[in-house]
């Protein structure tokens, strides 16, 4: 059945002599043939467990093509009982670990994306790294093709990668694949980048496969500004097919017929090539692979940035054989009001402009006409359309569509269709850029908001603050750390109720005031809480919130208590060197916000030499389906395992193990007596 599978799947093919990447076949199989393809998918599911168990002496499918045989064998199956056909994207297939376009990976998408983006092969080495990667981590990113994927990974998770990487080739078994896990990068110079680490794997043209990483960074400081004249290089994947995604199959005698049905494909399929992506860029050059699919031979968008300078962001052609040079991308000269040529005259809010007659590049009348004349010389074209990506009165860059050959080009009529185009194009843009710059200043803001923990000689701390994967940026936990006049150590977890801009104020405006009435009297930690109520119900009678508050008190060199109240705060945990665990549930109290009047008391443990004190929000732990004691009992085993672990290593254990998906923020906060 196999064999039969393989010739008729070629037969078809053949027929079909398609040049796009997106195949719809007509295929002819023995209607008697449903039993045995359904033997051969129950035989291969059986081998490939088998595989895993090592039991077989071969490597196991991986997750997608897996998923994919089991598409394929199903639809054969299905479709000769008289089922009607579903086309391969529309199947969910391994869980979350496949990118819903399923579209071949593209080396260009990596090197011309904003997002920080990292592609390695199956033997764990880099193949491609864009620049956004490369400076948040501190390379050039040519240097980083070719080099194990380790060398951005601190130390002590090395093995841990290596392993699991090892074991999804063995066992075919996806541990982290589609899920979005917080963890920490190695800096080239040392240094620690936390970030947020999503990994999906996609085909190559020859069907390799490749794990693409994508990097957020997480509420880390901003990297050190660079000098100008340091001009980094782009990527350089290694060599290898590279195949460019289409949207959907076209003939190979595709003919850009201008009667009005065929514009819908095009309006639907650009509207979900916007809606598949929130970065500007990449919005465009998905929406540039679009319409060279179906309405023009190549593409380019230009975009101003913020501060008023020009920049091609992308150029993409039809044919994914023809090399564009990326000479042509990156910024142009610029913008005046005495800049000549059809691409200025756009940019100062003309157009869109038909184009039937291309000077030769020596005629051009700017240096912005010559780089756009020096690209059409390269890539052809007989005609064009230069159209302006305007939105709500703003004119946000420009978008170029050409025409290569002579019987069929753009003509007067075509214009606004493109026009209304091109308008829902820029709305598009206009909404990433908005989303980009809501995400931008969320971040600078809880940045700002973490304080920096203060050395204390013999009292280490290290502290981690996670945001949400699924909701705003910013929200209301918190954490903090000072010294008092008197010399005491103060410690603060906290969760102010929401998960928004509205949450995050409040969550500043507490921090502040439990600090200036810590300062102020160094009271026992309950009797500073008492106040805090009351302040809070005076000047925000509406807000509630959870609060721990401790003070290390001790001579330089031991012993160490612990005083500490909680105000309606999961509490903290205490573990030992030798990994002996306990949650520290003495002083507790009502939420701040719910009554003043009532009394707060504090509680007073000692703190053993080298044991590690947690404090930590109900993010690290809460779980849908998972009762608080099972969750705090399983938080008290991980932190007994990594007790000896040094504290940084303790703190990025427990991140990865409860960070992954969390639809809450987390902050934690841990201290260890080193004496």
């Amino acid at each position: 059945m196999s064999n039969v599978i393989c010739a008729s799947m070629t037969a078809a093919v053949e027929q079909e002599t398609p040049d796009s990447s997106t195949l719809s076949l007509l295929v002819a199989f023995p209607k008697h043939a449903v039993t045995a393809v359904r033997t051969l998918r129950r035989v291969l599911d059986e081998a490939d467990a088998a595989a895993q168990q090592g039991s077989l002496l071969v490597l196991p499918s991986l997750p997608q093509i897996r998923a994919f045989r089991h598409w394929l064998l199903d639809q054969i199956a299905e479709q000769l009982e008289g089922g009607r056909p579903t086309a391969w994207t529309l199947v969910p297939g391994a869980p979350s670990d496949t990118p819903t376009d399923l579209a071949p990976w593209d080396a260009s998408e990596v090197e011309a994306s904003n997002v920080p983006t990292i592609a390695a092969d199956d033997r764990n080495r880099i193949i491609g790294v864009n620049s956004s990667a490369a400076s948040l981590l501190g390379w050039d990113a040519h240097d980083l093709v070719g080099k194990r994927l380790t060398v951005l990974m601190p130390e002590h998770l090395r093995g841990r990668h290596t392993a699991a990487f090892t074991s999804l080739l063995l066992t075919g078994v996806p541990r982290i694949l589609g899920r979005s896990i917080p963890v920490p990068a190695l800096h080239r110079d040392g240094r620690v980048v936390p970030v947020r680490l999503r990994i999906e794997t996609q085909e190559s043209i020859d069907g390799r496969t490749v794990f693409v990483a994508q990097l957020t960074a997480r509420t880390a400081p901003s990297a050190p500004s660079r000098d100008p004249s340091d001009r980094r290089h782009t990527t350089r994947p290694a060599p290898g097919p590279v195949h460019l995604p289409t949207t959907r199959k076209k003939s190979r005698k595709a003919n850009f017929d201008r009667s009005a049905p065929e514009w819908l494909p095009v309006f639907a399929e650009t509207g979900r090539a916007m809606a598949s992506a929130h970065d500007v860029e990449a919005v465009l050059r998905r929406v540039c692979h679009v319409l060279t699919q179906g309405l023009a031979d190549w593409c380019a968008a230009d975009l101003f940035d913020e501060a008023g300078h020009l920049k091609r962001v992308c150029v993409v052609h039809r044919d994914p054989r023809v090399h564009v040079s990326g000479d042509h991308l990156g910024m142009l000269p610029p913008v005046s009001e005495a800049t000549q040529g059809s691409l200025p005259r756009v940019l100062r809010g003309a157009g869109p402009l038909l184009l039937t007659l291309t000077p030769p590049r020596g005629q051009a009348q700017s240096p912005l006409e010559a780089r756009q004349l020096e690209l059409v010389e390269e890539l052809g074209g007989r005609s064009a359309v230069v159209a302006p990506l305007r939105a709500h009165r703003e004119i946000l860059g420009a978008l170029t569509l050409v025409r290569v050959r002579d019987e069929h080009p753009f003509t007067k009529d075509d214009i606004p269709q493109i026009g209304d185009l091109v308008r829902s194009i820029a709305l598009g843009v206009d909404s990433a850029r908005l989303h980009r710059h809501i995400r931008s200043t969320a971040e600078e803001l809880q940045r700002a908001l973490l304080p920096e923990l203060p050395r204390t000689g013999q009292l280490e701390m290290a502290a981690r603050y996670v945001p949400s994967s699924t909701t705003a940026e910013v929200g209301g936990d918190w954490y903090d750390a000072f010294t008092l006049p008197g010399g005491d150590t103060a410690l603060v977890i906290g969760d102010v109720s929401g998960h928004d801009l509205r949450a995050a104020v409040a969550m500043s405006a507490l921090r502040n005031m439990l600090r200036g009435l810590a300062v102020d009297g160094e009271e026992p930690p309950g009797d500073v809480l008492r106040r805090l109520d009351l302040a809070t119900h005076t000047l925000d009678p509406h807000a509630t919130a959870t609060c721990v508050y401790a003070l290390i008190k001790g001579q330089e060199g031991g012993p160490w208590d612990l005083y500490h109240s909680s105000a309606g705060h999961l509490p903290p945990l205490l573990a030992t060197q030798d990994g002996e665990t306990r949650y520290l549930d003495a002083g507790r109290g009502m939420l701040i916000g719910m009554d003043p009047g009532l009394p707060r008391h504090s509680a007073c443990d000692a703190l053993p030499p080298h044991s590690t004190l947690l404090l930590f929000t109900d993010g690290l732990i809460e779980r849908r389906g998972e009762s608080l004691d099972d969750a705090m009992a399983r938080l008290s085993r991980h932190a007994a395992a990594h007790a000896r672990a040094p504290l940084d290593v303790f703190c990025d254990e427990l991140i990865i193990k409860f960070g992954a998906d969390n639809t809450d923020d987390i902050a934690l906060l841990a201290l260890r007596p080193t004496p």
